[in-house]
This record gives structure tokens, sequence and C-alpha cells, in this order.
């Protein structure tokens, strides 16, 4: 039922679509679509480095140097621009390279999260940023529609009720997905149209009541879930992704649902105050180790497993504290470092298998 991203957004572009490029990873994509624009992520494309080592470090994370490569090789589907929300210090500078630099056909936007603990001036400041970006979209594409704006929120609301009653249900074992096909469902929303993405959404049927449990429950944190080749060694092995906390995922989705939107900048700055604590936020670490032991709980996770981005400096700040207050509440923590490549290497298998033996017969019983 999930398209396959690269034919789906070609025909996109066939069709007349608007279509940016977007980099990582929270951004108010309800602005774009009230411009009829479709945003197109840009995480991990497939590919080798060719040309993106000659404008980066070695150490630069694998999402920057996968972004760039397919900036710097894209074959015409991005036709409205790209945009770089301020994620990181690396994604901020590669949006620098990208504009003043390296160059590119299309316009290149920034959009400037704020950062640290929120209070009412951080507010402010996000609406400020939400007015701002809105007449940078308006001064190329035309007035704003406050209907289609009022609109394209009340979808996005649809698609975050739907998404947090999927959530709750993998939690509670009554989705019949495994945890490759529940990946794939919710990254579909990277670069499906709206509509199409909440029909899809609506396709999946959850229980009554609940499935058999699986033999091992992890929780799931990191920026982007494993590939499709570790997932299905997970399910494999009898290891159920019953939650998640990745940047990806779950943490772009609001902890609880809001009302209608009448005024959509009070809507979505509302929307962005109630997202899940995270690592690129840089807010208070004692609040995100209480999320993940309530998420571990919530979830009756057996264990946590930490995806790693390799160099990714926001999460591996976060993660040697993150890792001690969950071993304190008696959970596993395997923690795994990626280089978003295909395959699954050896020495990650023994490692799963490690923890897998070392939680017991107990836990598997």
């Amino acid at each position: 039922m999930i398209p396959n991203r690269s034919e789906y957004l070609k025909q996109q572009a066939l069709q007349g679509q608007k279509i940016m490029g977007v980099l990582p990873a929270l951004y108010p994509k309800e602005l774009l679509w009230a411009f009829d624009i479709l945003p197109a992520e840009i995480w991990d494309p497939p590919g080798d480095i060719v040309k993106a080592n000659r404008h980066l470090q070695t150490t630069i994370c694998p999402i920057v140097k996968q972004s760039l490569e397919f900036i710097l090789t894209e074959p015409g589907i991005v036709n409205a621009g790209y945009l770089f929300p301020h994620t990181c210090d690396s994604l901020q500078n590669l949006g620098s390279q990208v504009k003043d630099m390296i160059g590119v056909p299309v316009p290149v936007y920034t959009f400037y999260n704020p950062k640290g603990n929120f209070n009412k001036a951080t507010r402010a400041y996000y609406g400020d940023i939400l007015n701002e970006f809105l007449q940078v979209l308006a001064d190329v594409h035309g007035p704003p529609d406050i209907e289609k704006l009022r609109a394209a929120c009340e979808l996005g609301l649809k698609i975050d009720g739907r998404r947090i009653e999927l959530q709750q249900a993998r939690m509670t074992d009554r989705l019949s997905l495994n945890s490759q096909q529940y990946f794939q469902l919710i990254r579909a929303a990277e670069f499906m149209q709206p509509v199409d993405y909440l029909y899809l959404l609506n396709q999946v049927e959850i229980q009554d009541e609940p499935l058999k449990s699986h033999a091992i429950r992890f929780l799931i944190s990191g920026i982007l879930p494993p590939n499709d080749m570790t997932l299905s060694f997970l399910d494999d092995l009898g290891i159920g992704i019953v939650a998640e906390d990745l940047l990806a995922g779950s943490r772009r989705i609001p902890i609880a649902t809001l009302d209608p939107p009448a005024d959509p900048i009070e809507y979505l700055t509302d929307r962005f105050f109630l997202l899940p604590p995270c690592s690129t936020k840089a807010g208070s670490l004692d609040h995100r180790q209480q999320y993940l032991k309530k998420l571990a709980s919530d979830s009756k996770a057996q264990a946590v497993l930490f995806n790693i981005v390799k160099f990714c400096e926001p999460e591996l700040f976060d993660h040697r504290s993150l890792v001690k207050s969950l071993k304190n509440e008696g959970l596993p923590v395997l923690s795994l470092e990626t280089e978003l490549l295909p395959g699954l290497s050896g020495q990650t298998q023994t490692r799963i298998e490690a923890i897998v033996e070392m939680m017991g017969d107990e836990v598997l019983a």
C-alpha cells in the first residue's frame, strides 16, 4: 500500500506539483501545504557519497553527507526550493554552504526553531518566525489564503490524531504490523501528500483486543529507525519495538491532541510546544529522562535500543546520561551506531543476540 518514494515524487513532479526538499526535522509543514507545496524530506537518500565529501569534513554525520549528495545529484524533482530547519549546527552550516557557496537553481530557505528551556518569550519568538516564514513564502507564491491555511492545520490535526491512535495501539499490542511495516508506514509521512497519507493511516486496522505479545519488548530511541534488514532481524528474534522516541517518528507528534485550529499561527505555536522532549531542542535533560522512563513503563518495554547516527552531536550529548538513568531503572540498554549504510553487519547481529541472551530465559518465557 505504501508507494515507492522516488516514483511517487517523480509522478508528483510530472503532474506539476510544487515540491520543496526539506532537511530534518522540525518545521511547519502546514504552511507549505497551504501554498500547495509538497514537502519531500531528505534524511537518508540511498546511494554512494561521491560529490559531497569534497565540501565536508570527515567527521560530519552521514545524514548531512547523504543529504548534500542528494542535493548535488538530484535530477530535478525539487522545484520549489530547499528548507533547512535549525536542527543542529551541522545542518545549519550545510544550509549556509548550499545557499552561499555551492549554489542551487532554486531558493534556499531557513527556519530557526527555538532552543533551550521554553517560556513566554520563546513562545512569542516562535509565533514571530512562523509569521516571517509565511511572508517569505507569500513573496514567492502569492498572498496566503487564510482558509487554506486553516484547512491545512485541520488536516495536520487529523494526521496527528491518527498517529497518536496508532502509537497507542502499538504500545498495547493491537496492531498486526511488524516493526519493518510499522516504520515504513510512519516514514511515508516524509514524502506523501497529506490527504494520501491520512487515507493510508486510516487503512491500518486497530484490533479490539491485544494480539499475542512479543517475546521481548523494546523501546527504541534515536534520530532514525534501523534499516529494513536490521528491523527484519529483530522481528525474526521475536523482538518487538513497542514504542519509539525517534526524531523521524514520535518526537514530531504532539503528546496530546489539540483543539481544532481557529487561528492557524496560534495553533502551530501550541503544537510546537506540545512536542515531546528532543535532543535537537536542547531542553531539560531531566525532562527527557523522565519522558523516556514513562514511555518505557507505559509500553511495558523490557529493554531500550539507542540507534545512534554516527557523529550526531545532539544525540551523543544526551546519550550517556540517558543510558545511566535507564539502567538505574533496571532496563537493559543496547546502543548501536549507524552510518546509514544498507545491510546488517555481523557485529550488529552479535550485539543484538548478546542482549537477548543476557536478558535470559526468564524474560523470554
